[in-house]
């Protein structure tokens, strides 16, 4: 890693003029932001400002300090990655509990941090320039520090004993490291920990031990984790992984997916694994909530407002800290979507009959069967609710998109009930899982969950091997009629085949007898409908089927 990392040189109007790279940089230019990015704006480019006084930019999630230099024509930037990275360290040590200090190869004492400081009451100011002899009044052979310069290796779990420069005794337990640099000894390392510092560890040990041995207590626990998602295909491991990285922020998520694709389970999970877990999780089907409802469940209610209330939390309130799910927010009304966004926007809410307002700090997370996108278009969703709701969007995939999924969701669900029911271990046939393979499944994994439960629950519970027979009649028909369409196509081709040497009136006439029975085999003998299918009229199919013979269930 190079001091500086890249050159920047812009004009008056922040243009890019020239990119020059150092060192590894070369190679990462070609796949970052700034890749032929000569005569763009560096300020649009990035989304940032460029100051006089320098400052810090994000480029492909990698931080560079930059510093600024003005030219007659021209302005320079000279960008370091490791200056940022050096401040970032800096303070991620302040935050260490443990006190750290370091010394030159000689003694003579550098840095620390904070905890440090407040361990030893010291002031770093006066301790720098000065050897570790000077300082303390210890033995140097019982010295951490000294015995890892004289050595050259780490000193472990070592017990210290001495005296500080305003003459108190402490003691403290160190770990100590050689600090090596291409094989040269240029200083040491030493963390401290004084005895009420320890009891804090060991109090923290003893509280993660509760917390583990009690998990299924802690608040939310019935929630799903994104390790509940059984998942094979690759399209749904990079929206699990997108996903996570979205945990992280306190950004409104919209979820988009067809209907059974999971999307209230993504929602919980997202919950789970935020900052947010250990707070509300509120989840709400937006279609069943009644519009003269509304108002009152979300914002809450006072006593009197209208006849029968009564002082109630609304949503808002009962979220507050943690996390709001609106399911099928698409079902939201306008005058609803106006409301809900002034809370969204002053993150407060009043009761309805109150006076006072109350804070209500909640991330929003939507999901939606229908493009909202659309809908905004259309005028049925406000553009600056939309905008509000959807910081992010996470689309999910359907059930036919992630077919490797399907063996082991449905073993995954088979398990689950034969667990539930105590029943010996389950196992589809072969000729099951290729069907399951070979559907479309239009309801999704909702859809394939009711499957698998419905032929549970049919199937012997002698049996240990769950067969075709068992599953939905539509299930099996769908392969039945699968197969003859299979059949019909292969006939076709012979059929035009054998055009030459047989009559063409003949020939048409056994394959419009082969279209008319699958179609009333696939629509259960239902004539009107198949005449629908067919683009004729229930007369004419009748017509059809008298001449060439047929039956409504397809029978000749």
């Amino acid at each position: 890693m190079a001091i500086i990392d890249i050159v920047l040189k812009i004009d008056s109007e922040f243009l890019i003029k020239e990119i020059e790279y150092v060192g590894e940089m070369k190679e990462w230019f070609k796949h970052s932001l700034l890749f032929n990015s000569v005569g763009k704006n560096i300020q649009h480019l990035l989304n940032t400002s460029i100051k006089p006084e320098g400052g810090i930019l994000e480029i492909n999630s990698r931080f560079f300090k930059y510093q600024r230099l003005e030219k007659k024509d021209e302005v320079i930037l000279y960008l370091s990655e490791s200056s940022v990275l050096l401040d970032f360290y800096n303070q991620a040590i302040n935050h260490v509990s443990e006190g750290i200090q370091i010394f030159d190869r000689n003694g003579y004492f550098m840095d620390c941090n904070p905890a440090s400081e407040r361990l030893e009451n010291y002031n770093k100011e006066d301790f720098k320039g000065k050897h570790l002899l000077d300082l303390y009044d210890l033995e140097e052979e019982y010295s951490t520090v000294l015995t890892v310069l004289r050595t050259q290796k780490a000193v472990a779990n070592r017990c210290d004993r001495f005296k500080t420069s305003n003459g108190k005794s402490l003691t403290t337990v160190n770990y100590g490291y050689p600090l090596i640099i291409d094989d040269n000894l240029y200083g040491a390392v030493v963390f401290e920990s004084d005895f009420s510092l320890l009891d804090k560890m060991k109090n923290r040990v003893s509280d993660l031990a509760t917390y583990l041995e009690n998990e299924d207590t802690v608040n939310n626990q019935h929630l799903y984790k994104f390790d509940d998602i059984v998942h094979l295909s690759k399209n749904m491991k990079d929206t699990i992984h997108f996903a996570k990285k979205v945990a992280l922020s306190d950004s409104s998520v919209l979820i988009y997916g067809e209907t059974g694709t999971g999307k209230e389970l993504m929602a919980q999970s997202i919950h789970a694994f935020s900052s947010r877990r250990h707070k509300p999780f509120i989840d709400i089907n937006c279609s069943a909530i009644p519009s003269n409802l509304f108002e009152s469940l979300f914002f809450g209610t006072e006593k009197g407002a209208f006849t029968g209330s009564v002082k109630k939390q609304g949503f808002f309130e009962m979220a507050n800290g943690g996390t709001i799910f609106l399911d099928e927010i698409n079902s939201i009304s306008l005058e609803m979507q106006a409301k809900l966004l002034r809370v969204l926007q002053e993150k407060r809410v009043q009761r309805i009959g109150g006076s006072k307002y109350f804070k209500c700090n909640v991330r929003i997370i939507a999901a939606s069967n229908q493009d909202l996108f659309e809908l905004m278009q259309k005028d049925k969703i406000r553009k600056d609710f939309y905008y509000r709701i959807s910081t992010i969007k996470i689309e999910l995939p359907s059930l036919k998109e992630r077919k490797e999924c399907i063996p082991a969701l449905a073993n995954h669900f088979l398990n689950n009930l034969a667990n539930q029911y105590n029943r010996d271990k389950l196992v589809f046939s072969k000729e099951v899982i290729d069907l399951f393979l070979s559907y479309d499944w239009p309801g999704n994994i909702r859809e394939l969950q009711h499957a698998v439960e419905y032929s549970f629950n049919f199937m012997p519970i002698n049996l240990t091997t769950l067969k075709i027979s068992y599953l939905p009649d539509y299930l099996k028909l769908s392969q039945h009629v699968e197969h003859k369409l299979e059949k019909s196509c292969k006939k076709i081709k012979a059929l035009k085949l054998e055009a030459e040497e047989l009559g063409l009136k003949e020939k048409m006439e056994e394959f419009e007898e082969e279209v008319i029975r699958d179609t009333l085999l696939k629509n259960n003998g239902n004539i009107t409908e198949s005449a629908k299918k067919l683009g004729m009229s229930r007369q004419s199919l009748q017509y059809r089927m008298k001449k060439l013979q047929i039956s409504s269930s397809g029978a000749k």
